[in-house]
């Protein structure tokens, strides 16, 4: 059973693209398989679905707007034979939460996004993730985890919700398996990897403009924007109004993250993109929002890894102009990058998860 101390997981998912916390679950329960469990993923196919087969694990692609019999019957039968439910906490997989409680009866709910994630698509959908938090907390048979204290302190502040009943499950990368290669002296390649959508738009404009400061000094830089998603065209249009020709480009989404991590010398991210930049030895400056179109950024390093690297939801202070960040990131140097990697691997590790899930189901 492992340490996730049960045999069977369900776990319900918004979608397989690439994306943090997609990639997450694939690992996570992909370890479980390993120790000799079983798992399954409800989620509308996407790139996630070829690794997360070839980990063993069992895929079944599902339409959640659709109901009704048909629909509903394969992902019954699944949660009545497993002996525990993860539900991904966005806009229509949540609704499945009570069915799961009532198939299973054991079911933990995750929350991988800021309170107001749910936002662009109307306030009724946000009240509607607000009530279903509420739900699994009043429900004996389910558990809400939130990402860590920084992300906990944010739901309690905007949901007003009993803080103590949130558990954390830590943001995990397998770091066992990404080697160790610091990368230090001119940092010539800059790569901002996420996903191409206006939530992530600071880390695309902190990367542009992080770019932009550099070349203004004189110094040799090439941006790479790595990523899928909507916001591509507006992406491009930044680039070119922003940065001159031949400085920059759009890649898709990479197959292997961690691969093109390694070919970088400085990474600007959010998430366990951070902790998978991190973990390889290269510097990485996390991004934030700041305004209504802004963004500024903190160099991670060790002093400051709980509140920007531990939880992807923490408050560093910030600095909004890329001119303060370039003199940060440039003295950290091996010591750092090893005393980084070091904490990642006590406390970002998939053990760690695993451990932190385990101990959260058995509170049910």
């Amino acid at each position: 059973m492992g340490d996730l101390g049960v045999e069977r997981v369900c776990c319900l998912l918004h979608n397989l693209i690439p994306g943090g916390s997609g990639w997450q679950w694939v690992r996570l329960l992909g370890r479980h398989v390993e120790q000799g469990g079983e798992a399954t993923i409800f989620a509308p196919s996407g790139l996630l679905a070829e690794p997360a087969r070839a980990a063993g694990i069992d895929v079944v692609d599902v339409s959640w707007s659709e109901t009704g019999e048909t629909a509903e019957r394969p992902l019954r039968t699944a949660l009545e034979r497993s002996d525990a439910a993860i539900v991904h906490w966005d806009h229509e997989v949540m609704n499945r939460f009570a069915p799961a409680a009532k198939a299973c009866g054991r079911v933990a709910l995750v929350v991988h996004q800021a309170p107001q994630a749910m936002q662009w698509l109307g306030p009724e959908v946000v009240e509607e993730g607000r009530g279903a938090i509420e739900a699994a907390l009043a429900d004996p048979r389910g558990v809400v985890l939130v990402r860590g204290a920084a992300h906990r302190r944010r739901f309690v502040a905007a949901f007003d919700l009993p803080g103590a009943e949130l558990q954390v499950l830590p943001a995990s990368i397998p770091v066992e398996a990404i080697p160790f290669a610091p990368r230090l002296g001119e940092p010539r390649r800059v790569l901002a990897l996420t996903r191409l959508s206006p939530e992530k738009a600071p880390v695309i404009r902190l990367a542009v403009n992080l770019v932009r400061r550099r070349l203004a000094l004189g110094r040799p830089c090439m941006l790479s924007l790595a990523g899928a998603g909507s916001w591509r065209a507006e992406t491009i249009e930044l680039c070119e109004r922003s940065l001159p020709a031949g400085c920059w480009r759009v890649e898709d989404a990479p197959e292997r993250p961690i691969e093109r991590l390694a070919g970088s010398d400085l990474v600007v991210a959010q998430g366990v993109t951070t902790l998978e930049a991190a973990a390889l030895g290269r510097r990485v400056v996390v991004a934030r929002k700041a305004g209504e179109e802004g963004a500024a950024g903190a160099v991670l390093t060790a002093a400051g890894y709980d509140e920007a690297g531990r939880d992807p939801f923490g408050e560093p202070p910030l600095a909004t102009d890329p001119g303060q960040l370039w003199p940060d990131a440039l003295a950290v140097d091996e010591a750092e990058l090893r005393e980084l990697r070091s904490l990642i691997e006590t406390h970002n590790s998939l053990p760690a998860a695993a451990r932190a899930l385990g101990a959260a189901l058995a509170t049910i």
